[in-house]
């Protein structure tokens, strides 16, 4: 900061760091101390009043949507805020927006070294945490750069979490490299000088956001119940496999996907229940729909539809465990630690040949068996 300067302090909380600033920029200088929390904004007024700064103007706002003029300030400063930003790629355009030419940003903000998954994302307690929000460094970057500012470079890093009062919060930190950077960049003098986005890339990042939103529906459907609607396609067409073997393999494999389903989700919850109740539905349903189809028990025609309810019932259970409030912490170090046991490609390569001919090889077995036992 120089004397003189206008400073835009953006999430300003009590105001330590707009204090700060009012002293550096001197009588002739500005700070703007920019909160959306009105009780922080009360003490930092209070805390200017007390300091004699008269030079610190409190403005209510958001990053997203920033309250000044384009060009008005020389500098913004941000301390642990765009981690708690939704959208900040828009707050970074809007840093941008209120910088005079040759302006200039620094963040000192927490960054990951692996992203966080999506759903995590929907916790308040992650959140407040300031581990969810935060997002990889070089995404970072990648953001200042995209917005237009040059001379973009990472100061500074150090442990932040390192002496968290949780056992959890580190624990997760640890897993993600979560630590605290120091940014800085400059808006360009010249306001020619930011390259603007092509039709081409317009195209793409519309197809990209059409592309996300159907993943997010894909998504919501998975979490909403497909392990169920599996299972309720096995029992409808269970009694039409009683006669036509050669569809039994589908019938298993319809409910082997079910079970796969519930064991991926519960394992990262933690609580296996569901799963082991559809495994044993499903195992039911598949040994007595064998059992009938080579008639050593002709009359099971029926019985696979309570292995086919079981799994059904398995599903919902599980579905309602998904709803209720669950520790995300450490949910967020399960899937971690899956990440770490199957995430390299060589590793999810070689586990999808040996599932896929696993797989294999079980449906063919079950369709062999059928035709080797049925009468005639």
């Amino acid at each position: 900061m120089r004397a003189g300067d206008v400073v835009l302090d953006l999430g300003a909380g009590s105001g330590t760091d707009a204090l700060i600033s009012a002293r550096l920029v001197g009588p002739r200088g500005h700070v703007y101390a920019l909160d959306m929390t009105a009780s922080m904004r009360e003490k930092l007024r209070a805390a200017a009043d007390a300091a004699g700064a008269s030079n610190v103007e409190s403005i209510e706002g958001d990053a997203e949507a920033i309250p000044l003029p384009d060009g008005s300030v020389d500098l913004v400063t941000t301390n642990g805020v765009l981690n708690l930003v939704p959208d900040k790629a828009r707050a970074i355009g809007e840093i941008f927006r209120v910088l005079r030419p040759g302006g200039r940003l620094q963040i000192a903000d927490i960054a990951l070294a692996r992203p966080v998954s999506e759903r995590f994302r929907q916790d308040p307690q992650m959140w407040a945490e300031c581990v969810v929000g935060a997002v990889e460094e070089e995404r970072y970057l990648a953001m200042l750069r995209a917005a237009g500012f040059q001379g973009v470079e990472s100061l500074a890093h150090f442990d932040y979490f390192g002496l968290s009062s949780s056992d959890k919060t580190r624990e997760v930190a640890g897993l993600f490299n979560a630590h605290a950077v120091t940014l800085r960049a400059t808006k360009p003098n010249e306001r020619a000088s930011v390259p603007a986005p092509s039709e081409r890339r317009a195209a793409f990042d519309l197809l990209r956001e059409f592309a996300g939103v159907g993943a997010a529906m894909v998504a919501w459907f998975v979490c909403a119940g497909v392990p169920a609607l599996l299972a309720a396609f096995g029992a409808v067409g269970a009694a039409a496999l009683t006669g036509h073997a050669i569809m039994f393999p589908a019938f298993a494999g319809l409910l082997g996907v079910s079970v796969w389903l519930l064991w991926r989700s519960n394992w990262l919850r933690g609580d296996l229940r569901p799963f082991w109740l559809a495994l044993a539905s499903a195992s039911f349903a598949i040994a007595t729909t064998w059992l009938s189809l080579v008639e050593i028990f002709p009359f099971m025609g029926w019985w696979p539809y309570i292995g086919a309810a079981g799994l059904v019932a398995a599903s919902l259970w599980s579905f309602y465990l998904s709803r209720q409030p669950g520790n995300c912490l450490e949910q967020m170090v399960r899937e971690a630690q899956w990440r770490d046991r199957f995430g390299s490609p060589a590793r999810r390569i070689a586990t999808g040949v040996f599932a896929t001919a696993l797989t294999a090889a079980t449906l063919y077995g079950l369709s062999a068996s059928v035709q080797a036992f049925a009468p005639g």
